[in-house]
């Protein structure tokens, strides 16, 4: 079986990354760099219109912002190797801001095109893992450019401006990573370049914060992170994955997996440890005690509006399965041919009666009753009109009872009524009102049995049933009193 286009591509981009590292601090090296992060931007062209991908637009000004990035990296090294010169801001900081903010943009629409539904939980696991990579950026890049003298006030706006659209980028890339739908190649790929654009993005910030002067194949190691990202983002464009990026998924209540748990415990670890950091090398002094406290604050009511979300999630989840719970044991106790209570819930209700018969002093009368002839009706008009015929006389025997009579389909064509407040008279006066109301012209057979306020359920039932054999002993179409 042949590779996909995406996966030659891919080896193609590892190869040619690889080969980069060889190359000489020349135009040279400029032109294989733009080369490979242009491919990149050709790559998702092609893809988007070979898989004709929903949202072609969206993708396509994605492969735009990717386009200007690579002008800034045009720009910046026509300054620097043919004009000499290394201003900055510049023309390419620029680009680069630009290409950023628009790839927000693009971003945040595509999102919103795949999570269309509120996601409580998901935003606020994006927000705690970009607020500790802010505090992070705060303390270590940002700061430091407010208070440097040397910077002019455009220097710093462009300074800051650099963390400002990463920690975007990054909420964006954690918004993807926690929220819902299928994670195919694609997903991945594109997760994948976020990733290592940010990697190399931070690497080359915090390499310039703390003066660490980077050699050649440390400053190759970070340009093959860019180049990474450009190539990834061109082989989620030719994954065939790429037709549901943009597609809304539908939310459901996610496990909260180890993994995530342990990605958020060690952001919200990050603003101690930052704490402990400082305090440990200032000599007890803490210089951000501030923006270290605000980021504590900050956490501790993002974990407690997590936990809430959690809470609720599960107090929904265990009501849905108390009503499953419901409408199971209903089910179990209901007849699914007559919709009557079936033999199950008749031995349930049948104690019962009797407890509230005991406990109140009343009477109580319990009548079996079978249909006269249904074995001959069933094999003369078949089983179909059998089963309706059980149908519709459980239907017009149940509309003809008292609030507080229980009629219960015992098995076959045999019926139990427990007759509450009542004794013989009352009990043989409701058979002879459902009598006329038996459909299809049927008769049927009862057997009465009044409690005598000592026997057990089961004896009860016995003495209407034989009562019962009595009347189909003496003809059928009757009611037998038991003695």
């Amino acid at each position: 079986m042949r590779p996909p286009l995406w996966g030659w591509y891919v080896l193609i981009l590892a190869l040619a990354v690889t080969g980069y590292f060889w190359t000489p601090d020349t135009w040279l090296q400029t032109i294989v760099y733009d080369t490979i992060a242009l491919s990149g931007v050709v790559a998702m062209v092609i893809g988007v219109r070979r898989n004709r991908a929903p949202a072609a637009r969206l993708w396509m000004m994605f492969a735009g912002c990717q386009l200007l990035a690579i002008c800034g990296d045009f720009t910046y090294a026509w300054y620097a190797r043919h004009l000499h010169l290394s201003p900055y801001p510049g023309p390419a900081d620029g680009f680069y801001l630009l290409a950023g903010a628009l790839e927000v943009v693009v971003l945040v629409r595509i999102l919103r095109r795949r999570l269309p539904e509120r996601d409580a939980a998901g935003i606020i696991e994006a927000v705690i893992l970009t607020g500790s990579c802010a505090l992070i950026a705060w303390v270590y890049l940002m700061k430091p450019v407010t208070q440097d003298d040397e910077l002019t006030a455009a220097g710093r706006l462009v300074a800051i401006g650099y963390p400002v659209v990463d920690l975007l980028l990054l909420t964006l890339l954690a918004r993807m990573l926690v929220g819902g739908g299928a994670r195919n190649g694609a997903f991945r790929l594109l997760a994948c370049g976020m990733t290592c654009y940010l990697a190399a993005d931070y690497a080359w910030a915090f390499t310039d914060h703390f003066q660490f002067e980077a050699g050649t194949f440390a400053s190759h190691l970070m340009d093959a992170g860019y180049l990474l990202a450009f190539g990834l983002y061109g082989a989620a464009g030719l994954h065939p994955g790429i037709r549901d990026l943009a597609e809304p998924v539908r939310l459901t209540d996610r496990r909260f997996s180890r993994w995530r748990l342990g990605l958020l415990t060690t952001a919200t670890m990050i603003a101690p440890a930052l704490l402990v950091e400082q305090a440990w090398f200032a000599d007890n002094h803490v210089p951000d005690a501030q923006a270290i406290a605000a980021g504590c604050v900050g956490m501790f009511l993002l974990v407690v509006a997590r936990m809430t979300v959690l809470i609720r999630q599960v107090e929904r989840q265990a009501s849905v399965l108390e009503s499953q719970a419901e409408e199971l044991t209903e089910l179990a106790q209901r007849d699914t041919l007559t919709g009557l209570p079936n033999r199950r819930a008749w031995e349930q209700s049948v104690p019962l009666a009797l407890d509230h018969a005991r406990r109140d002093g009343n009477l109580l009368a319990l009548a079996v009753l079978d249909l006269d002839h249904f074995k001959r009706f069933n094999d003369e008009y078949g089983h179909q009109a059998g089963d309706r015929l059980l149908k519709e006389a459980a239907a017009a025997w149940a509309g003809g009872l008292r609030s507080g009579d229980l009629l219960a389909r015992y098995g076959g064509e045999e019926f139990a009524l427990i007759i509450p407040d009542g004794g013989a008279a009352l009990a043989g006066d409701l058979l002879d009102r459902l009598r006329p109301l038996t459909p299809s012209g049927q008769t049927f057979s009862a057997g009465i049995a009044v409690w005598d306020g000592q026997e057990s359920s089961e004896g009860l039932f016995a003495r209407a049933d034989a009562a019962l054999y009595e009347a189909k002993g003496a003809g059928r179409d009757r009611v037998a009193l038991a003695a």
